[in-house]
Parts: structure tokens; C-alpha cells; sequence
């Protein structure tokens, strides 16, 4: 039976409208690569990177202008990048671990599977954040007291539980940036915006900081990030310039990929310790208490030296023990000084005069609100972020393809045309003396055509050193050779014109044609046969 004609237009509109989807849907997927190389796994941490040393530029700035009345910075300068550079990770692993599992359904609005252990692991680097920032001169992490500090300071709502407030907004506003930084695609351009951006930010905050005469050590922190920030700048433009070529270009980068970037690495590296060698050069001729006040930037690396010193002590302690033991009851027992910790008294805090009784209701009510206002539209950002996007990975092939503009074959008859042509210059032959087409030579009406007079002036050329290329068109390769030899403009010009009207235009050449051609083709190698 035929097909009524409704349903055939109705059939054509919906597969008219199901390519149009399709269509719509492949221009929203984005294209990740399946097996991606180590420059494309750490170009996001490098980028998270510059944008800590311009965070902590603008901490300092802060803490150097004393705004916040507290003399530090609101939070520790390693957190941004935990932050940033762990929910860049997080985001990576759970999308790509969807995508293998087959989880990567058409609906956009669903979120990616997993958001429970991305939330939670965020709540665990928050509770880190605020333990660096006001618990860690009390009490270690491992010790549980500092939550019970931390629980009395939220039933008290004093100075701290803002401060809380304000750390856990600052916190969830870097995750947003960690989650956004995940689902970007990093290109040389945007490396340099940032490279720009966080420049003016440094000069800026070095200026506020001259400005204040706050502490030296912030100053030099200030002083290091300058290096830090224009390494990882210098390497994250040259791993994105070559990812973005890698991917662009039908050919790809020549070599091996592995090998490129560890080239890149490799080079990056040594133009930092450069850079890093120049800081301290500067530094040292700049300030005599510079090396000083390096050493006291060291001091973290020293109590970790010392911690692990300890560590490796009691564990030679522990095995050792019983040789210990024994020696220690051949020996007189004495009982060893003690000595009582010195407890600090606590800093009385000075009281002002307070306040209009209006600005003291209302203050404390704006430092509440308004972090926590911050953090919830961070919290719904994260949440619109977290809806599943549509990806599909790449296979790039093994083999890499490439071109390369070098070619053994060219050199060498290009070395040989060379060769001969300086040979003929000093020792011409016989056999060049002459290579007048007459008739009575070998190779009969082949050889007084048109063609062969024509084959002949090529090779005349080719042993001058003015070899034909496979390119150049007949009337080219003329106006080359008469800037080479403008002695035979005629003769080149008569030979060319009837060689192309021959090879072209699909004409028989006469009797007449083939006889200017023989004598012009003589006239041209009496011209240059030695005197």
C-alpha cells in the first residue's frame, strides 16, 4: 500500500527535526581528548597557580593595609591553590569517570554523578582552611578540641564566627573557580590575559604595601611571588601553544609528543632557576637583611626537617629498644631534670569607646548576612556548574603525521647542479659546445620538433645551474632565465611562445615555426660558446 501523503510530510518533518537536534546537540559537546598527555593534565594546576600568586598578592595587600584590623592575612596563602587546584581535580576525575562508565545521557539539566563526594570533600578543605587561619597556634589537626573551639565560637556569634563566615565564603568562592577552570579550554590567549591581569594586580599590591610600611617578611613574600607567578605564566603559555597546535593543525607538531613537552619542561625550567638566580642576585644587592629575612621564609622547611628527623628517630628508637634497654641497666639511673612549661599570659584586649548604638546593631548583623548571602550564591554557582555537560572523548591515533620542508632528493641534485655548473664555468666540453637540433642528426622528425628544441634548452639551463622546477610554468621559468641572461631575451622569448603554442593551444607546428625555432635555438648557444 502506498503511504498516505500526510504522513509522509509528517515523517519528513520529524526526521527534518530530529537532524536538526542532532545538529544542536553536537555543537554543545565538548570534545576531550581520550588519552590525554601530561601537558594537558597540568596546564589547569598551572593556571590555578598564577591565579594564587595574584590572589595572595591581594592577601597581603590587604593584610598589609590593615583593613580587617587582624595584621595577617585572612587566610593562609597555600589555600587558594588546595582549593582552586582540588576542585579542578575532583571536577576532572568524576566527568571523565562518567563518560567511561557510559553515564553521559542527553539531559543537560542532571548533575554529574558523584556531587555527594564533591561536596564533601570541599566541607573537609573548608574546616582545613579555617583550622590554618584561627586554630592552628592552639592546637593541631589531629587534635579534636579545636571543632569544640570551633562549635563554642558558632553559639557565641563573636569575632571569630565571622571570621568563620568570611573564610568559608572566600573558600567556596575558590571552589567555583576550581569548577570553572575545570570546564574550560585553555588557550594561549587566555594564559596571556592572566599574565597581564595578574601583573597590574602584584604592581598594585606591592604599591599598597610600600605605601603602609607594613612587616619586611610580607614584603618578601611579595618579592617572591613576582618569579613564581612569571615561571608558571611562561610554562603554561608554552604547554597551551603547543596543545592548541596539536590540536589545530591537520598535521600536528613533528616529533614525538612526549618528547616535545618534555622539551618544553626542560627549557621552562632552566629559564626559571635563571630567573630565581636574578631574584636573589637583586634582593641581596637591594637589602642587606634580605638573606635573613629568606631564612626566616625557610623556617616552614626547616620544622619539617625536623619533624621528619624525630620521625626517623623513633622509629630507629622503636627497633633498637631492647639493645637500649640493656644497656641502660648497666649504667647508674639518674633521674632526668625536668622542666616546666612556660605558659604565656594571655594578651589583654583593649576596649574603645564604643560606637553609635545604631552602627553597633547593625554591623554585626552586615558581617553575618552579607558572607553568608556571598556564600549561598557561590553554593548555587557550584550546584549550576555541577549539571552534567555534554562531552565525548577523542581518540587521537598513535602514529603522528607531519611534513617536513627538507628533502634529501632536492639537495642533491640541487649540490649537483652546483657542482657542474662551477665545473663548466672553468672546464667546458665539447659535448657542450654545441647542441645545434640539425637535421641529419640522430632521432630523425623526432628530434627537429618543436619538443626536443624546447627539452634541449632545459638541459642547457640545468647545467648552468637554472634547472626547471616542477612548479614554475613555461613563461616563469623564461622571465627567470632572462634576469639570469639578458643577452637572450629574444631568442628565450621566440622559443617559449612556440613551445607553448605547441604544448597548449593544441597546434601543429609548420615547416616555418620549426625553422625560426632551429635558428633562434642556434643563435642562443653561439652566444655563449667561448671567444
Amino acid at each position: 500500500m502506498d503511504t498516505p501523503p500526510q504522513k509522509r510530510e509528517d515523517a519528513q518533518m520529524s526526521t527534518t527535526a530530529e537532524r536538526y537536534q542532532q545538529k544542536q546537540l553536537a555543537m554543545k559537546t565538548d570534545v576531550l581528548s581520550a588519552t590525554p598527555e601530561w601537558g594537558e593534565r597540568l596546564l589547569p594546576y598551572l593556571v590555578a597557580a598564577m591565579e594564587t600568586c595574584w590572589v595572595d598578592a591581594v592577601l597581603i595587600a590587604l593584610a598589609s593595609a590593615n583593613i580587617f584590623q587582624r595584621g595577617t592575612t585572612l587566610m593562609p596563602l597555600w589555600a587558594p591553590f588546595v582549593l582552586i587546584a582540588s576542585a579542578c581535580w575532583l571536577m576532572i576525575f568524576l566527568e571523565r569517570r562518567e563518560i567511561i562508565l557510559g553515564r553521559n545521557t542527553e539531559d543537560g539539566q542532571k548533575r554529574v554523578s558523584g556531587s555527594a563526594a564533591f561536596i564533601l570533600l570541599m566541607v573537609l578543605l573548608v574546616l582545613i582552611v579555617v583550622w590554618g587561619s584561627i586554630y592552628a597556634s592552639l592546637y593541631l589537626l589531629v587534635d579534636p578540641r579545636w571543632l569544640l573551639a570551633l562549635l563554642n565560637d558558632l553559639f557565641q556569634l563573636d569575632g571569630n564566627f565571622r571570621y568563620g563566615i568570611v573564610l568559608v565564603a572566600l573558600s567556596v568562592y575558590f571552589c567555583w573557580r576550581g569548577v570553572r577552570l575545570a570546564r574550560r579550554t585553555i588557550e594561549p590567549g587566555s594564559v596571556f590575559w592572566m599574565l597581564r591581569l595578574g601583573m597590574g594586580i602584584i604592581i598594585i599590591a606591592i604599591i599598597v604595601h610600600v605605601g603602609s610600611r607594613a612587616e619586611a617578611f610580607n614584603e618578601l613574600v611579595l618579592f617572591g611571588i613576582v618569579p613564581l607567578f612569571l615561571f608558571f605564566a611562561l610554562v603554561a603559555h608554552a604547554l597551551a601553544k603547543a596543545v592548541f597546535v596539536r590540536r589545530s593543525s591537520p598535521g600536528g607538531l613533528q616529533g614525538s609528543v612526549g618528547g616535545q613537552e618534555r622539551a618544553i619542561l626542560t627549557i621552562m625550567s632552566i629559564i626559571g632557576l635563571i630567573i630565581l638566580l636574578l631574584t636573589l642576585g637583586t634582593g641581596s644587592f637591594a637589602s642587606p637583611a634580605f638573606l635573613i629575612d629568606v631564612q626566616r621564609g625557610l623556617e616552614p622547611v626547616g620544622r619539617f626537617y625536623d619533624w621528619l628527623v624525630n620521625i626517623i628517630a623513633y622509629g630507629v628508637t622503636f627497633l633498637f629498644y631492647p639493645i637500649v634497654w640493656l644497656l641502660s641497666l648497666i649504667h647508674i639511673k639518674t633521674r632526668p631534670p625536668q622542666i616546666q612549661d612556660v605558659r604565656t599570659p594571655a594578651l589583654k584586649r583593649i576596649q574603645g569607646q564604643g560606637p553609635d548604638p545604631v552602627v553597633t546593631i547593625i554591623v554585626p548583623v552586615l558581617k553575618i548576612v552579607l558572607p553568608l548571602l556571598f556564600m549561598v550564591l557561590m553554593i548555587r554557582l557550584i550546584l549550576i556548574l555541577l549539571k552534567r555537560r555534554r562531552v565525548r572523548l577523542m581518540r587521537t591515533e598513535q602514529e603522528e603525521l607531519f611534513e617536513s620542508i627538507w628533502s634529501w632528493n632536492l639537495f642533491l641534485t640541487q649540490l649537483k647542479a652546483i657542482w657542474l655548473a662551477i665545473w663548466l664555468r672553468f672546464f667546458p666540453g665539447r659535448m657542450h659546445e654545441q647542441e645545434v637540433v640539425q637535421e641529419g642528426m640522430s632521432g630523425g622528425a623526432t628530434a627537429r620538433g618543436i619538443r626536443a628544441i624546447y627539452r634541449a634548452l632545459l638541459r642547457w639551463a640545468a647545467s648552468r645551474g637554472y634547472g626547471h622546477r616542477r612548479e614554475e610554468t613555461p613563461y616563469e621559468f623564461e622571465e627567470r632565465l632572462q634576469q639570469k641572461f639578458p643577452q637572450s631575451e629574444p631568442e628565450l622569448g621566440s622559443l617559449t611562445e612556440a613551445y607553448s603554442k605547441f604544448r597548449y593551444g593544441g597546434e601543429a607546428p609548420g615547416e616555418e615555426e620549426e625553422a625560426c625555432a632551429q635558428t633562434d635555438w642556434a643563435t642562443l648557444q653561439r652566444k655563449f660558446l667561448p671567444s
